[in-house]
């Protein structure tokens, strides 16, 4: 109940009086209150029992899960990996065989109204782009997908929705009541016992060229993906440039190559610091398949916590050392973390041991720490394996 009233009273200073007016509709959009479900499924139900019976559309629904992501309720950001590994969760507790993903498009141009900052930061065509180049590649990195459809309007939507509601994912999906996929089913599932592996993994396509690039540039070395954010909103969570810096020019040359991945939005802009001689992957940047396979191929990925870091989450390839700091904006209070499911101080629930997240900020000092530690683990781990470390790369 506090974190309710911390949030109502948090709108009503940021947004005013608006706030009573938009709220009730994101709520419905996004629901986290139990109220809020029992009036969607009340809507649901009263619609499907009087609205007219639709035809399953074969070419759509045999034996495959529609999963819906409408952009009218939905952001697009990385967070869709987790949005697609949860449905990929309820495809195999539904017993499908395939996922069709339908995006549909949102009011504003093809996606939703955000708050003034947001939209000041990341306009629409922006988001757009990412569409093109973020979430639709995305798919490609989960093997049961066999489709996907971009939707201009509700009608063309609702031409292809399953009859069948066992097929449709969110399962309180329709056309005429859009929503936002819940960011804690994931761990829900995890939490239960399930096991989320395997899960996203680099294409082929992807791995070839990163190979290519890591003979010329690593020449033997271990790789060290450092994967910075560096942008207009939310500037607070982004990375600490100098300590990266400084943290890349601690390692030893002879061993360790450090590669620098810059963030998509600001990689065509002047480099936020001197980055001297120290490799920078610029495809990463604009290649969603380039950036999954080095990430999958790196000895390992450290980053401050942010959206592209979510792809190595469900890698269970990508070794990684990742900063979460809380606090430092609304997106990652405590309230925020633990509504979408995260347990605060610890690893994810389904983490491979060498898939670390450091609950402190990211400064020069945690940044050597941290690699220590997982420097000594990933050596005891390839003697345990009869690999020398080299060999892991």
């Amino acid at each position: 109940m506090s974190a309710l009233l911390h949030k109502i009273s948090y709108g009503l200073r940021s947004q005013g009086l608006n706030y009573l007016v938009t709220a009730p509709v994101n709520e419905l959009a996004n629901p986290r209150l139990p109220i809020t479900r029992y009036v969607r499924s009340a809507i649901i139900s009263i619609r499907d029992r009087f609205g007219a019976a639709k035809a399953d559309n074969e070419a759509w629904s045999d034996d495959a899960l529609q999963f819906f992501y409408d952009l009218a309720a939905s952001p697009v950001t990385f967070d869709f990996a987790s949005y697609l590994a949860a449905a990929e969760m309820e495809r195999r507790l539904r017993k499908l065989r395939e996922i069709n993903v339908i995006f549909v498009l949102g009011p504003k141009a093809g996606v939703r109204k955000e708050l003034p900052d947001y939209e000041a930061a990341i306009d629409v065509p922006t988001r757009l782009a990412r569409l093109r180049n973020i979430l639709i590649p995305m798919l490609a990195f989960l093997p049961s997908v066999k489709s996907y459809a971009v939707c201009g309007s509700r009608e063309q939507a609702e031409a292809i929705i399953a009859a069948d509601r066992n097929r449709i994912h969110p399962s309180d999906y329709r056309v005429y009541l859009p929503r936002q996929p819940a960011k804690k089913d994931i761990f829900e599932h995890a939490r239960a016992g399930l096991s989320i592996w395997p899960m996203l993994r680099a294409t082929d396509a992807g791995k070839r060229f990163v190979a290519d690039f890591l003979a010329r540039e690593a020449k033997g070395r271990k790789a060290v993906v450092i994967t910075l954010r560096n942008y207009g909103y939310s500037p607070e969570r982004n990375s600490r440039n100098a300590d990266w810096i400084a943290f890349a020019n601690s390692l030893d040359p002879a061993v360790f190559v450090p590669i620098f991945v810059h963030d998509t939005e600001t990689s065509m802009r002047e480099p936020p610091a001197d980055f001297g001689q120290h490799v920078v992957c610029h495809a990463a940047s604009w290649s969603l398949e380039i950036r999954m396979a080095l990430y999958e191929a790196a000895w390992l990925n450290m980053a401050l916590m942010h959206g592209p870091m979510e792809l190595c989450w469900y890698n269970e390839k990508a070794r990684y050392v990742l900063f979460m700091t809380v606090g430092t904006a609304a997106i990652n209070t405590e309230a925020s973390l633990i509504s979408n499911g995260h347990r605060l101080g610890v690893d994810l629930e389904f983490a491979k041991p060498y898939q670390r997240i450091v609950w402190k900020r990211d400064d020069l000092p945690a940044l050597l720490d941290a690699f220590a530690l997982m420097e000594k683990a990933l050596s005891s781990q390839s003697a345990l394996c009869g690999m020398s470390p080299a060999s892991s790369t």
